[in-house]
C-alpha cells in the first residue's frame, strides 16, 4: 500500500510540475536587409511580395510590419501592410521629405519585414505544436532617383534576426 501511495504522490507531483510550466509566447519572424546609403534626391522603397502557396494549397493574405531604420537603430518610418496572395505592397522613404537630407549628405539605412506567428490551436501547447508564420513575405530594397525613377541599387537578400521575446506580465496576488 505504501508503494502505491508513493507512486501516486510522485505522479501527482510530476503532473503538477508539467502543468505549472510557463510557455513563452513565440516572437514574430523578422528579416533585415544589409545597410545601404541614400543621398539627397533619392528614394528608398521596401517591397514585400506575398508569393502565395505555390503548392496548390490554400492561400491567405499576409500581414507584416515594414520598417526603415537608420544606422543608429532608430525607426525612420514604418507601416503595417496586408498583402494578398500573388501581390506586393511597399513602403517608401524619401530623402528630402522624410529625412530632410541636404545636398552632398547621405544616410545609411536598412529595412526590416516582421511577420507575426500563427498561434497554435486552442488547447495545444507551443512545445508540442511548432509555431510558424502563416505566410512568407519576400522583401527587396531598392534605391532610385526621385526625379526620374531610375533604379540605382536593389538588395534582395535578407537575414533572419532575433525578435524580442514577449513575456506575459505576472499577476500580483
Amino acid at each position: 500500500m505504501f508503494q502505491f501511495a508513493h507512486r501516486i504522490c510522485v505522479f501527482t507531483l510530476a503532473a503538477a510540475g508539467l502543468y505549472a510550466q510557463t510557455v513563452t509566447p513565440p516572437a514574430q519572424v523578422t528579416r533585415t536587409t544589409g545597410m545601404v546609403g541614400i543621398a539627397e534626391g533619392q528614394t528608398a522603397q521596401l517591397n514585400a511580395l506575398n508569393p502565395g502557396d505555390l503548392s496548390g494549397g490554400t492561400t491567405v493574405a499576409c500581414s507584416g510590419l515594414l520598417t526603415f531604420l537608420g544606422d543608429d537603430g532608430k525607426v525612420l518610418k514604418s507601416m503595417t501592410v496586408v498583402v494578398a496572395p500573388g501581390t506586393s505592397s511597399h513602403l517608401t522613404l524619401d530623402s528630402v521629405v522624410d529625412l530632410a537630407l541636404a545636398v552632398n549628405t547621405r544616410k545609411e539605412i536598412r529595412a526590416t519585414i516582421a511577420v507575426p506567428p500563427v498561434p497554435p490551436p486552442a488547447g495545444t501547447s507551443t512545445t508540442s505544436t511548432p509555431v510558424t508564420p502563416v505566410c512568407k513575405l519576400i522583401g527587396t530594397l531598392e534605391i532610385f532617383n526621385t526625379l526620374d525613377g531610375h533604379t540605382l541599387v536593389t538588395l534582395g537578400t535578407s537575414h533572419l534576426v532575433p525578435s524580442a521575446v514577449v513575456t506575459p506580465p505576472t499577476s500580483a496576488n
